[in-house]
């Protein structure tokens, strides 16, 4: 019996979503009866993490058939599915199944093709493509109730999405000749070009209508504006004769008000989001599961600690340790997607990845703050969270802990809530014992939180003094060897495949198999790189010489490769540019402005697009694959592992390859003079002068626009400029146009996409000339401008505070992130707060920042500020900044009431810090000094006190008493 069709909504093809209804109807046609079934059993989309949930089925399905992971490539295309079908959902609430069959079509599509694994490898490549086509959420949202062209518009793109798996569907039924058929005369890159045209243009319309609904709405709230002030002003006087046409005046105002508060509550939503968290945490993940291949990182899932780490039956924290080069991330990512399959619906799963090569990664605030990102819907956003954001968005400096509170609560609202965290190794010990701190409390004050955690051994002192019971699975040899031997299969199998491997004795291929695994020693890392070796031999004696002369370890291996890149010296060169870009960037790096980024000199005028490598593509090659570049578009190059960023930058290498050593500090500065100098480029300079000034548009043509040609609101409006006298403006004849043109949204997109370093340059301008100095630093009058008068094209970072004076607000902000050249700059600047000066020396006393110090006193401060330095530096036990204190004439007995009426002296044998101590007492230090009156203690009090006997016996051979 046939089975019906999921039925569409009669009366809806008129409008803007007809379109979609038909590609719909379309793709039901070519269904057969359990296809349908299965189509109508898809039913909406359940929540955030469906697009996500799918890809992890996707893959779990998939890898059954072929090894590593491909379904994360749908992810940009499934989420931007995923988002429109809510908002559908949201605005078309009178035919809600629109929204589950757009999202159930793709969704059957996908799981018909997974079936076909060529087919599915090159619609996932393709999905990957098309990724940069699709629209984000956050663009639209706010725009989209008020505008059907933008409605039919994103309805048109989405309906060439399902057009398109349509066509996958029919390619994969075809009868097996007729597949080999159209195999043989096209590919399926040409098969499925007008698909990728279509949607490519759709694309492109539906960023045009952003444009246009933009300025729509921006010309809409001139019309209100002008309306209120015309309804409140003494004219309305001369209107009471007209009184119906003011009442329906005012209805329109009312209606227009509605509108413009709608938006601005939507707007304000993603705004505080956005300034909750922006970090991209979803491409490591993406690449991680890319790198997985079937049947490894499956051993946890059988452990007796996974077992109660999951149930809840044992503790809050799973910890995964093992060395470098183990896959830890790789696992990390797994254990992800099998939560994200088998968890439920009110159950949370958030997750990061830390990132050596991105340094907004690596400190406890972005961690948290992401996490609390990731469990709040954008499209549902709680009223109570809301209002919490926006209180915290009015503090200059939010504390971590008010982040805590924060996640706390979205914890608390929440089913189970896992919480994932890979490379815990990579951040400095202040910030990971931070963020070990919030989770420990966590762990201790809420109900059903699962933290996991993968890292190197060297965490675990963090770890244990911080939860009394830890879960623990190590990746020891014993625990890797099935996937080990699974990936070295994997990997010669596919290095075969893509012709990196020719072997013309086929029985070489078990030695090649055996010699891999028995020297791998439980590093995936080292596989990939000791197969490298065997894949340059050129014939079948090279490759058995390979295998007798294997590198012994990882530093030998990166030893040879440079030495290869240096054997070709044709790239040496650009190699060594390209190796301190990639290792002194703030994040990764594309290829496009990694490309432009080696071709500028400090100080050079304009560009010199002569210099442009022509194409970055073979840069893996070139630098003998330490180097990879991310499927993820836009492609990044990063090194391969973090061990080779710590090779090139701190190994002891050999003088002939001493040229590709990166010296972290001296290619920051020069990665900041290369920032400075390419903002200030004449190109630029021509760009923002001749920036086009915003057109004149005639707001009540707009209005027409907006509202619709020959509606009853457009004819009030211009009667009721006429009344009130108002100068008419000249229609414009073609005012779609002139719109798209008013004032455009993407000026910037369109620079960028010319100048591709300009965005980085842009933002990381200001991290890169942290140490920058006058006579050092030869863009310093550069710098120096942009600091104080601003650029058009410079991202001012505490432009975002509410201050009386900037250059308070670069004090501030200079000090809290040790940016040492501005807090030179801000110290030099006369009359600002000296209890301010007193408060962040201080602290830098306190955090033993001796640079810090150093520049306040060079700034010349107060007494006052000495002292109280030194007492903080002291209780600290920094002896670095004690001693300078000191030089500047520090007063060694004076007491400070801020530390509990302590001297510096007490305050140093109340910590234990001997060194201190005797550095105090050989510069005159009152060894008997009173204690203050309250809760105040004798240098040999607090020492006793503690337990500090190697201090109390110093204060009793100095005459304590």
């Amino acid at each position: 019996m046939e089975v019906a069709r999921a039925p569409v909504p009669e009366g809806a093809s008129a409008g803007p979503r007809k379109s979609l209804e038909d590609a719909i109807q379309d793709f039901q046609a070519i269904l057969t009866d359990d296809q349908r079934q299965k189509l109508s059993s898809i039913g909406a989309i359940q929540d955030p993490d469906t697009a996500m949930v799918f890809t992890a089925q996707l893959d779990r399905d998939n890898q059954l058939k072929k090894g590593r992971g491909i379904a994360c490539r749908l992810s940009s295309v499934l989420q931007s599915v995923q988002t429109f079908s809510t908002v559908v959902d949201t605005f078309v609430s009178s035919h809600p199944q629109i929204a589950a069959l757009v999202w159930g079509s793709i969704k059957l599509a996908m799981l018909i093709a997974v079936n076909y694994t060529s087919y599915f490898e090159a619609l996932s490549v393709l999905f990957m493509e098309l990724s940069k086509q699709c629209p984000r959420f956050a663009e639209y949202q706010a725009l989209y109730m008020t505008s059907a062209r933008l409605q039919k518009a994103l309805c048109d793109f989405h309906a060439s999405i399902i057009r398109c798996c349509k066509h996958v569907v029919e390619a994969i039924q075809r009868p097996w000749r007729k597949q080999l058929r159209i195999a043989f005369f096209k590919s399926f890159e040409q098969e499925f070009e007008p698909d990728v045209n279509d949607i490519q243009r759709l694309g492109k319309e539906v960023k045009d209508e952003i444009n246009l609904a933009k300025a729509q709405v921006d010309h809409q709230e001139q019309v209100l504006q002008e309306k209120e002030r015309v309804a409140a002003s003494k004219q309305r006087s001369r209107l009471r004769k007209f009184i119906p046409k003011v009442e329906s005046e005012l209805d329109t105002i009312k209606e227009l008000q509605i509108q413009r508060s709608t938006r601005r509550s939507m707007k304000e939503r993603q705004r505080l989001l956005e300034s909750l968290s922006s970090h991209d945490y979803v491409t490591p993940f993406q690449e991680a599961r890319k790198k997985h291949k079937y049947s490894t990182a499956e051993w946890i899932f059988t452990t007796t600690e996974f077992t109660r780490w999951y149930d809840g039956t044992g503790s809050v924290l799973l910890w995964c340790s093992g060395k470098i080069g183990s896959g830890k991330t790789i696992l990390c990512a797994n254990v992800i997607n099998h939560v994200l399959i088998e968890k439920n619906r009110d159950d949370r799963a958030a997750f990061f990845f830390l990132q050596y090569d991105n340094s907004d990664s690596l400190t406890a605030e972005t961690i948290i703050r992401s996490i609390i990102r990731q469990s709040t819907d954008a499209t549902t956003l709680p009223e109570h969270v809301e209002y919490q954001l926006r209180e915290l968005d009015r503090k200059y400096f939010v504390q971590l802990q008010d982040w805590a509170f924060l996640l706390r609560q979205r914890i608390e609202h929440s089913g189970i809530f896992f919480i994932f965290i890979d490379g815990l190794d990579e951040c400095d010990a202040a910030e990971r014992r931070a963020l070990l701190e919030v989770l420990s409390s966590l762990a201790v004050t809420t109900l059903g939180l699962r933290i996991f955690i993968a890292s190197r051994d060297s965490v675990y002192v963090d770890l244990k003094g911080r939860f009394s019971h830890i879960e623990h699975v190590s990746m020891a040899p014993v625990n890797l060897a099935s996937d080990i031997r699974i990936y070295v299969e994997g990997t010669v199998q596919e290095r075969m495949r893509n012709g990196d491997l020719v072997c013309g004795d086929t029985r070489l291929l078990n030695d090649i198999r055996d010699t891999l695994t028995r020297h791998a020693d439980g590093m995936f890392l080292w596989v990939t790189f000791l197969i490298n070796e065997v894949c340059i031999a050129s014939c079948d004696d090279d490759i058995r010489q390979s295998l007798r002369s294997l590198p012994k370890d990882l530093e030998e291996t990166f030893a040879r490769a440079l030495s290869r890149i240096l054997f070709r010296q044709k790239k040496a060169e650009l190699v060594q540019k390209v190796f301190r870009w990639v290792a002194a960037a703030k994040r990764p790096l594309t290829l496009d402005e990694i490309r432009e980024a080696v071709s500028i000199d400090v100080g050079q005028p304009y560009l010199k697009t002569e210099r442009l490598v022509r194409e970055m593509s073979p840069i893996v090659l070139w630098c003998e694959n330490l180097l990879q570049v991310t499927e993820e578009q836009p492609q990044s190059l990063q090194f391969a592992h973090s061990t080779i960023h710590d090779f090139i930058t701190k190994g002891d290498l050999p003088i002939q390859l001493s040229d590709f050593h990166v010296d972290l500090e001296v290619a920051d500065h020069f990665a900041g003079e290369i920032c400075i100098t390419y903002l200030h480029l004449n190109n630029f300079k021509t760009t923002v002068a001749r920036r086009p000034q915003p057109l004149r548009v005639n707001p009540v043509a707009m209005a027409g626009t907006a509202l619709g040609r020959g509606s009853k609101v457009t004819e009030l409006t211009t009667r009721f400029v006429d009344v009130l006298g108002c100068p008419k403006a000249k229609a414009n004849p073609d005012l779609a146009g002139t719109l798209i043109s008013y004032d455009r949204a993407d000026g910037l997109d369109r620079l960028q996409q010319n100048h591709p370093f300009l965005k980085y340059a842009a933002k990381h301008w200001v991290s890169h000339t942290a140490n920058f100095q006058k006579g050092r630093s030869s863009t310093w009058s550069l710098w120096y401008q942009i600091t104080t008068n601003g650029h058009a094209l410079a991202h001012l970072p505490w432009q975002e505070s509410i201050f009386h004076r900037n250059e308070e607000v670069i004090l501030i902000w200079s000090h809290q992130t040790h940016h040492y050249a501005l807090l030179r700059y801000a110290n030099s600047v006369p009359g600002l707060p000296e209890l301010k000066r007193i408060e962040l020396m201080r602290t830098s006393a306190t955090e033993g920042d001796d640079e810090a110090i150093a520049i306040f006193l060079d700034a010349g401060c107060s007494m006052v500020c000495i002292d109280r330095a030194l007492q903080a530096a002291s209780a600290g036990g920094h002896i670095q900044v004690v001693e300078r204190l000191l030089n500047a004439g520090a007063n060694i007995s004076a007491a400070a009431a801020e530390e509990e009426g302590r001297t510096a002296l007490q305050a140093a044998s109340a910590g234990g810090h001997i060194q201190v101590v005797e550095r105090l007492l050989d510069a005159g230090a009152n060894v008997s000094a009173a204690a203050a009156a309250e809760e105040g203690r004798t240098a040999l009090q607090a020492a006793s006190a503690v337990g500090h006997i190697q201090v109390v016996k110093r204060l009793l051979n100095a005459g304590a008493k």
